[in-house]
């Protein structure tokens, strides 16, 4: 089973830009600093303009799946919408959360790590995901780890 991705190309370099600041407004909109609730709050047109109609669908279905305590199904969703945009690094951080919160910290770990590196110049994205990287080594009694982590988020 192959996932079909689709790449809409920007039609000016206007575009382009408003297409890279208003994704940089989503990312810091959807990063929630204490990692305690995974849920995007994001404002529907900024989104409509930089994700895919069956993104933004997922990312809402994937709120309400977390909000409700239904975990399993909320990264579900997720796994989904990543099918369709693979290199989108707030899924990625947002699988990460959501793994973070069913316990596996390794997993999350891995997920952040994949999301710092995606998120290019977005440096608040990069911040989150590393005190995620932080929250979950200490999750796994990896305190010196944990500590260089959160000293790596600070640099951002």
């Amino acid at each position: 089973p192959y996932a079909e991705r689709i790449i809409i190309p920007a039609q000016s370099s206007e575009e382009r830009i408003e297409r890279h600041t208003t994704q940089s407004q989503v990312s810091q909109q959807a990063i929630d600093p204490q990692i305690a609730d995974s849920s995007i709050n994001h404002d529907t047109q900024v989104v409509k303009k930089t994700l895919s109609p069956a993104i933004v669908a997922l990312m809402s279905e994937a709120d309400r799946n977390s909000k409700a305590g239904q975990l399993d199904s909320a990264v579900a969703t997720i796994e989904r919408a990543l099918r369709i945009d693979a290199r989108n690094p707030i899924l990625t951080y947002k699988l990460a959360v959501l793994r973070l919160k069913q316990s596996k910290p390794r997993l999350a770990e891995d997920l952040a790590k994949k999301a710092a590196l995606l998120a290019g110049k977005d440096k608040n994205l990069k911040k989150q995901s590393w005190l995620l990287i932080s929250e979950a080594r200490r999750q796994q009694n990896n305190l010196y780890g944990a500590k260089e982590a959160k000293l790596k988020a600070n640099s951002f």
